[in-house]
């Protein structure tokens, strides 16, 4: 599915605004009040409700971008195999348009419809250019706007025809693997990010359980204050909340840098720091 401009937005709206409510309740109920030298929250479940909060706000978003961009790229998959599905037409003695309207007859994902579209437009009596820049402007994507411009010019080159299709087939195909190869290339760069999360997550926790918890606990011995050792220790909830939200900030932003090198957008990899940061919220609630 396909979500506009305007409905992105709106999903967008909503849920940053149900998000910061729900991260709020905490201020609201009084759970949470600033105090030095504690600038952080000091109630897990608070912590808790903040990152359920920024979760809401993220999650619906992270499922919109990520739809338009499997969305987008069956778009750009299906381009390749439509021109050669009219290549191979044309070959065989039907003419361009003929070719194009057997085609709209198959699957080609999301650009069947709108071609049924354009080629309904040019049966009214519109002419062959301007029903393909209609469909390039529906579906938005450069790969269409090529497509269209493709068929077009081969429309008007008469009986060089199915050499000027069978070279775009050609290139299109390179184009199409060189993507694929660079993405296979770049998809070991997503598994380091999320290794990267769970080999932070891990250390957090044995910091907290093996190093900061013994000392917070001498700290709170009598006999140890009496003769001035481990005074300045601050309490465990403390260093529980620092490495919680930094584990949160590096889950959002080691998504979104996964999201730019597997696929190619930062919106994308809402998804991936939606995922860490519920990891997160599981570790930190269930391990620690």
């Amino acid at each position: 599915m396909y979500f506009g401009n305007k409905l992105r937005i709106a999903v967008w709206v909503v849920s940053c605004v149900t998000g910061i409510a729900i991260a709020f309740i905490p201020f609201y109920l009084g759970l949470y009040v600033p105090q030095l030298p504690y600038l952080v929250p000091l109630n897990q479940k608070s912590n808790n409700t903040m990152a359920l909060g920024i979760i809401i706000a993220l999650t619906p978003p992270a499922i919109v971008e990520f739809s338009n961009y499997r969305w987008s790229k069956q778009v750009d998959n299906n381009v390749p195999r439509l021109l050669r599905d009219i290549s191979e037409g044309v070959r065989s003695g039907v003419t361009l348009p003929k070719a194009l309207e057997e085609a709209s007859q198959r699957n080609y994902g999301p650009i069947s419809k709108e071609l049924e579209h354009a080629f309904s437009l040019f049966y009214l009596g519109e002419n062959w250019q301007n029903s393909l820049n209609s469909l390039a402007k529906r579906l938005k994507r450069p790969s269409v706007h090529r497509l269209s411009i493709i068929l077009t010019e081969a429309h008007q080159t008469g009986g060089k025809i199915i050499e000027v299709l069978d070279t775009s087939v050609n290139i299109l195909q390179s184009l199409d693997e060189h993507k694929e190869e660079q993405n296979n290339n770049m998809r070991p760069y997503i598994t380091t990010m999320y290794m990267a999360i769970i080999i932070f997550l891990i250390i957090s926790r044995v910091v907290l359980n093996q190093f900061l918890a013994p000392i917070c606990q001498m700290s709170n011995n009598a006999s140890m204050t009496e003769v001035g050792f481990m005074t300045n220790a601050l309490s465990i909830d403390y260093y529980t909340s620092i490495l919680f939200w930094a584990s949160n900030i590096e889950s959002i932003f080691g998504g979104l840098i996964a999201g730019k090198m597997g696929e190619k957008s930062l919106s994308a990899g809402l998804f991936h720091s939606v995922i860490l940061m519920i990891l997160t919220l599981i570790v930190f609630n269930v391990a620690m």
